[in-house]
C-alpha cells in the first residue's frame, strides 16, 4: 500500500517559502476564497431563509456546527497535501483501492445534473429581474458561458474572477441584512429569537441544516487550489489554514445575513420557502417591505451566489474527473500536470462533458428520477472523503505537523457520522421514490 509520506513522485518544481508576517499572508490567500464562491450556492440561501421563516436566528448554532465540521475536512485535505505532494484522489487510493473508482463514477453523476440545475436557478433570478427573458434558453447560455471560462482560464484568472464574485455577493447580502435591520418595525425580534433551541421532531432538518452549509465538490478539489498556488512545504501549513478559516469566516457571515434578512421578512408571518421558485418568488414581498431597490440587490446577489457556485463547480468536477481518470491509468504525480492540469486534454474533455450534460438535461427538463440520483449520489462523498482522511492522517509513518491530532480526529469523525447518517436518509429518500 502506498505510503502518503513519499513524495519520490511529486513533480521537480521550486517553491518559494512562506511568507511569515501577518500582512504576508494575508496578500497570498486565494484558495480560500475561490472555495467559498463555489460552496456558497442557492442552496445556503433556501436553506438559511427557511429556516429563519419557522425559527428566526435561533438555528444559527446548527449552522455554527457546519461551518467547523467543513472548516475541519478542508484544512485536513490540504493538510494532507502539504503531507504527501500527491493529488486528493491519488491520496485516497492509499487508503482504499476503490476509492478512485468510486469518486469517478459519483462525479461523472454530479456532473451529468449540475449544470442544468445551477444554470436554471441563476436563469430564474434573471427572468424575474427581467421577465421577457426565456428561461430555458437563458439557462443554456449562462451553462456554456461559465464551462466557456472555466476552460480558457488559467488559474490565476480564475481565482480572480471567483474573487469578484465572492465580494459582490458578500456585499449584496450584507447591505441587504443592514437594510433588514434598520426597516423592520421590530429589530427586537431579531435578538429575541437568538435563544438556540432544538425543534422538537425535526432533528433531521437540523442535521440537514449542519450538512448543508458549504459545499462537496469543493471540499474535496480544495488541494488542487492548493496546488495551483505552489504551497507545497511545511512552512505553508498556518497558511493554508488562515486561507480555509477565511473561507469559512466568510461562509458562515453570508449564511448569518441571509438568517437575518429571512428572520425580519419572514419569521412570524406564515410566509415560508419551500424550494428555489419559493426563494425568487420572494422577491415581490421584499421589494413591497424594503423597496424596488432591495428587490433588485436581492436577485442580483441570487445570480451570482448561483453564477458563482456553477463555475467553481465546474472547475471543481473537472478537476476530480481528470484526476481520478489520471489515477485509474496509474499516471505518476511527476506527470499530473499533463493529465488532469486547466490545460490538460482531459480536463479539457470533462468541461465539454460537463457542458454538453447541461445543455441536453435543460431541454430534458431535469427527470425527477436522474435528480433523485444525482443527489443520492453526492450525499456519499463527504463521509468517504472524512473516514479516508481519519485512515491517511492517522498512520505512524506521517510526520507529526501533519497528524491529526485530538480535536482533529473528534471533528472529522463527528463528520464520518453526520454525513453518513445524512447519506443514509437520503438514499432512503432516493429508493422510496423512484
Amino acid at each position: 500500500m502506498a505510503d502518503v509520506t513519499a513524495t519520490s513522485q511529486s513533480p521537480p518544481q521550486v517553491h518559494a517559502p512562506a511568507p511569515t508576517t501577518r500582512r504576508g499572508r494575508l496578500a497570498v490567500l486565494g484558495p480560500g476564497l475561490v472555495l467559498a464562491a463555489t460552496s456558497v450556492g442557492a442552496g445556503d440561501m433556501v436553506t438559511s431563509l427557511a429556516g429563519a421563516a419557522g425559527y428566526g436566528m435561533a438555528l444559527l448554532w446548527a449552522i455554527l456546527v457546519g461551518v467547523v465540521l467543513k472548516y475541519a475536512l478542508t484544512e485536513a485535505v490540504g493538510r494532507l497535501y502539504l503531507a504527501s505532494g500527491l493529488t486528493v484522489i491519488a491520496s485516497l487510493r492509499a487508503a482504499a483501492r476503490w476509492l478512485p473508482y468510486a469518486f469517478l463514477v459519483f462525479v461523472l453523476v454530479i456532473g451529468l445534473l449540475y449544470g442544468a440545475a445551477l444554470s436554471s436557478v441563476a436563469a430564474l433570478a434573471l427572468s424575474t429581474l427581467f421577465p421577457a427573458l426565456p428561461l430555458r434558453p437563458l439557462a443554456v447560455v449562462i451553462a456554456l458561458a461559465s464551462a466557456g471560462l472555466v476552460y480558457v482560464g488559467r488559474y490565476a484568472l480564475f481565482e480572480r474572477v471567483m474573487s469578484a464574485f465572492m465580494l459582490a455577493k458578500f456585499v449584496g447580502m450584507v447591505v441587504l441584512a443592514v437594510v433588514t435591520v434598520v426597516t423592520i418595525d421590530d429589530p427586537s425580534t431579531l435578538v429575541s429569537s437568538l435563544r438556540p433551541r432544538l425543534p422538537e421532531g425535526d432533528l433531521i432538518t437540523v442535521l440537514a441544516l449542519v450538512g448543508g452549509v458549504g459545499g462537496t465538490a469543493g471540499v474535496a478539489s480544495y488541494s488542487y487550489w492548493v496546488r495551483e498556488k505552489r504551497w507545497r512545504h511545511r512552512s505553508w501549513l498556518p497558511v493554508m489554514r488562515a486561507d480555509s478559516a477565511v473561507s469559512y469566516a466568510v461562509t458562515f457571515l453570508f449564511v448569518v445575513c441571509a438568517s437575518i434578512v429571512g428572520t425580519g421578512l419572514l419569521y412570524g408571518t406564515g410566509r415560508t420557502i419551500t424550494g428555489n421558485d419559493g426563494l425568487a418568488a420572494l422577491a415581490d414581498p421584499l421589494g413591497a417591505d424594503l423597496g424596488s431597490v432591495a428587490r433588485v440587490l436581492f436577485l442580483g446577489t441570487f445570480f451570482l451566489v448561483t453564477l458563482s457556485a456553477l463555475v467553481g463547480g465546474f472547475n471543481a468536477l473537472c478537476y476530480l474527473l481528470s484526476d481520478s481518470l489520471r489515477t485509474l491509468r496509474g499516471v505518476p504525480d511527476s506527470e499530473a500536470e499533463r493529465h488532469m492540469g486547466q490545460r490538460s486534454r482531459p480536463y479539457r474533455l470533462f468541461v465539454l462533458y460537463c457542458a454538453v450534460t447541461s445543455v441536453a438535461v435543460t431541454f430534458m427538463g431535469r427527470p425527477v428520477r436522474l435528480v433523485l440520483t444525482y443527489a443520492a449520489v453526492g450525499s456519499l462523498v463527504l463521509p468517504l472523503l472524512s473516514g479516508a482522511l481519519l485512515v491517511l492522517l492517522n498512520r505512524r509513518a506521517l510526520r507529526a505537523p501533519y497528524r491529526n491530532k485530538t480535536v482533529s480526529n473528534v471533528l472529522l469523525s463527528s463528520s464520518f457520522v453526520l454525513f453518513g447518517v445524512l447519506a443514509v436518509v437520503q438514499l432512503k429518500e432516493t429508493l422510496g421514490g423512484l
